[in-house]
């Protein structure tokens, strides 16, 4: 996911408060003003903010606020007029946002007589009726941690980017902050309160993987970040320091992977839960389409099976125990498991990927499998096995170029 804005503070800023706050990796691109006729055309209004989520192209701020708040969970589904205090919330926001402008932008259509004229409307009249309704909003709410509700709505998000937007221009801040504070202290507190939730740098969340230095469980979610062009530090430690790592208390259940987000705060463990974690959160899951998600997560499960047997040859047991077990292994549950996948990818009608027609979880699931069994240098058994498996071999090849 990548969100495209100056590199100020302006209608951006609630866009990636709510993404900080979902603890959703993103990368900002800060765009500079000498380069903007370079992205001016590549962009559909030729406008910025606009949000690039799962290959497609979102313009508006306003809908860009809309559709993340209805993808994670912002938005009120089923309580309509909670839906309608937050849209209203919004739009209010939006004309004050829009009066403030004509006042204080040195790219305003007004002269300097007008823009007087339109700061003392703003301050004496507009003000109380758009900025008083938003106080009275927020004193009517139980709560009053929230603008509408208990929880974190895009309302709350789009006030607090305004907030923001205010401290970082010493024009507006000049111009409001005090006023603002004065006249509407419950929405000003409410504003300073909220904003402790998020680091004063919300902006490109710093995303580290640790795993060993080999594929293993963590390759699978190297190769859907590298996909998804997620920045993330590829953090490999030695085996030899992980006696010492393991008990420094920075890995829930002492062990790995283990992904981390920072400033959002965020680690998770489990290699399956990583990777649920983040195909949900970028749209490699087809979370409502029941019949489809079976067939991602019996490409998961089925690739997990060829993992696991593997790992057993590092089970502290006799060698006897571990030929015996290999054996068994290769010449039953390994055939019958590439040959089921064989014949799945052949069944689908796009073999560019395992399920539908574009990347899932499955396939990232599978490849980073693939990688850390069937290529393995410990388990040349897989040899004699693949080459009955020339549409599986030749997925693998075309999907290793292109990620």
């Amino acid at each position: 996911m990548r969100l495209f804005y100056f590199d100020m503070v302006g209608r951006a800023e609630s866009i990636k408060l709510l993404l900080h706050h979902a603890r959703v990796p993103f990368e900002d691109v800060k765009i500079k003003a000498q380069d903007w006729p370079k992205y001016k055309d590549k962009f559909e209004l030729k406008q910025v903010p606009v949000l690039e989520d799962g290959g497609k192209m979102y313009c508006q701020s306003i809908a860009i606020m809309e559709y993340l708040g209805a993808k994670y969970g912002y938005l009120p589904k089923k309580n309509f007029h909670k839906l309608y205090e937050v849209i209203h919330t919004i739009r209010t926001l939006e004309d004050v946002y829009q009066k403030a402008f004509l006042v204080v932008s040195q790219r305003s259509p007004l002269d300097e007589k007008a823009k007087t004229e339109a700061m003392q409307r703003l301050l004496d009249v507009e003000g109380p009726i758009f900025v008083g309704a938003l106080e009275r909003q927020l004193k009517s709410n139980s709560t009053q941690e929230f603008i509408v509700g208990d929880s974190y709505t895009i309302a709350d998000f789009s006030i607090l980017g305004v907030y923001r937007g205010i401290q970082a221009n010493p024009d507006l801040k000049s111009a409001f902050a005090n006023r603002l504070e004065e006249k509407y202290p419950t929405l000003w507190k409410y504003a300073e309160r909220r904003m402790k939730d998020f680091n004063p740098e919300c902006g490109l969340c710093k995303n580290k993987l640790y795993y060993f230095d080999i594929p293993g469980r963590a390759e699978m979610i190297r190769l859907a970040l590298k996909h998804l062009k997620i920045p993330f530090e590829d953090v490999r430690i030695k085996f030899e320091d992980w006696p010492k790592e393991k008990v420094s208390g920075k890995f829930e259940l002492e062990q790995l992977p283990t992904f981390e987000c920072e400033p959002c705060g965020l680690r998770l463990s489990q290699s399956d839960a990583i990777m649920h974690y983040i195909s949900a959160r970028h749209g490699l899951l087809p979370l409502e389409d029941p019949e489809k998600l079976h067939k991602v997560l019996w490409w998961c499960n089925s690739a997990k099976d060829l993992t696991e047997s593997c790992f057993k040859v590092f089970l502290p047991v006799s060698k006897e125990k571990k030929k015996e077990m290999m054996e068994k292994f290769f010449a039953t549950s390994a055939k019958t498991i590439l040959k089921a996948m064989e014949e799945r990818l052949k069944s689908n009608k796009s073999r560019e990927y395992l399920v539908g027609s574009k990347n899932t979880m499955a396939d990232f699931y599978f490849l980073g499998t693939w990688k850390a069994s069937v290529e393995d240098p410990h388990f040349p058994q897989f040899k004699g096995i693949i080459v009955e498996c020339p549409t599986l071999c030749d997925y693998v090849k075309k999907k290793s170029e292109s990620i």
